[in-house]
């Protein structure tokens, strides 16, 4: 299984001064295309891309149908110059919408208004846009904290006439419990049945009955994605949850078992780099091509009831969920060395003896 993510650089790279400048009509503004990504990078440094059709509003929340020589419509993949700057907060959940770059140890936010119970980011000049009509900030995807959402009319999960949606627990299994159809609903995490279960070995991993958000107002409750009215999903990415420790590969990882030693007789004996995948414990183990004891990550899906499940630490990076701490350490697991050559050499005798 793998999972978009789905997630640095200081603070100082990032916060530049925003320019809430636009020299032409707003229209026609389109993401610089070029195939070096050092100049895609200063291209999108101060802008916001939009995920919609967006009109541009004044601070009292009325539309503009005149805005800087425009007519105050901005098309769906356009960038636009914002006004503010871009500020650090250590937890996403502090902020409707927030941002992550390489990992997701480090968070940012653009400072929006809110008005009439609508945030909204400022682009100079007494214009504002809607946040939930913008995709990402300066190339970096938007997350949101929360959403409401309404459930379809016609469920996947519903069983019988009532065709109510039917409620996960923190598992990854369904319940006996149901939503009504068609009910409104406030989520505020993504997730899958795998990063519930910590197991493939579930029912129901169908595409459709894979992806769940979690419930805002009851932590152990989740419904189906696919229980969703397409047309209410957000189109932010809703921040990513995992009852265990999400990771990315860094470089291609070979597995290995408890003993320390490589698998090379699987189909896949390696996991790419790229791979963000679950894990669920950190242990020592001795591995006798190194001659030493090394950090491993216990795996959950790399394969079924397999031994050979552990990754080296060192091949990972930390994503989001548990900071896990190591089950043993080093010299538990280092071997005593019981061939040590206990035979006198030719000058360790004590002279004084003879």
């Amino acid at each position: 299984m793998k999972k978009s993510k789905k997630l640095i650089v200081s603070l100082a790279a990032v916060a530049l001064a925003a320019v809430p400048v636009i020299t032409t009509s707003l229209n026609q503004v389109q993401a610089a295309q070029t195939t070096d990504q050092t100049q895609n990078k200063i291209a999108t440094d101060g802008t916001l891309t939009l995920n919609h059709n967006t009109r541009i509003y004044n601070q009292r929340g009325q539309k503009l149908y005149s805005y800087q020589g425009s007519n105050g419509l901005l098309k769906k993949g356009a960038t636009v110059k914002y006004a503010d700057q871009v500020k650090a907060i250590t937890n996403p959940d502090t902020k409707r919408y927030s941002f992550h770059k390489e990992n997701f140890q480090d968070w940012f936010y653009l400072p929006y208004k809110t008005i009439k119970g609508q945030e909204y980011y400022s682009i100079g000049h007494g214009g504002y846009i809607k946040a939930a009509n913008v995709q990402e900030i300066d190339s970096y995807s938007l997350y949101t904290n929360y959403a409401t959402v309404r459930l379809a009319k016609i469920t996947e999960s519903g069983v019988g006439r009532s065709n109510n949606a039917r409620i996960i627990n923190s598992q990854g299994n369904f319940t006996n419990k149901y939503i009504k159809k068609d009910s409104k609903i406030v989520i505020d995490r993504t997730s899958d049945r795998v990063s519930l279960a910590g197991s493939m070995d579930i029912l129901g991993l169908s595409n459709s009955y894979m992806e769940v958000f979690r419930l805002k107002n009851n932590k152990q409750q989740f419904v189906l994605r696919a229980d969703i009215k397409k047309s209410s999903i957000p189109r932010q990415v809703i921040l990513p949850y995992s009852n265990f420790t999400s990771v990315r590969i860094i470089r291609k990882s070979p597995i290995y078992n408890i003993h320390g030693i490589q698998d090379s007789d699987s189909a896949f004996p390696t996991i790419a780099e790229g791979h963000e995948t679950d894990v669920k414990s950190l242990r020592y183990i001795w591995v006798p091509s190194l001659n030493k004891a090394e950090l491993f990550y216990e795996g959950t899906e790399f394969y079924k009831d397999a031994e050979f499940k552990y990754i080296k630490a060192s091949d990972v990076e930390y994503l989001f969920g548990k900071h896990l701490t190591p089950v043993n350490t080093a010299t538990d697991v280092t071997p005593i060395n019981t061939a040590v050559d206990v035979t006198p050499k030719k000058n360790d005798f004590d002279k004084s003896s003879l």
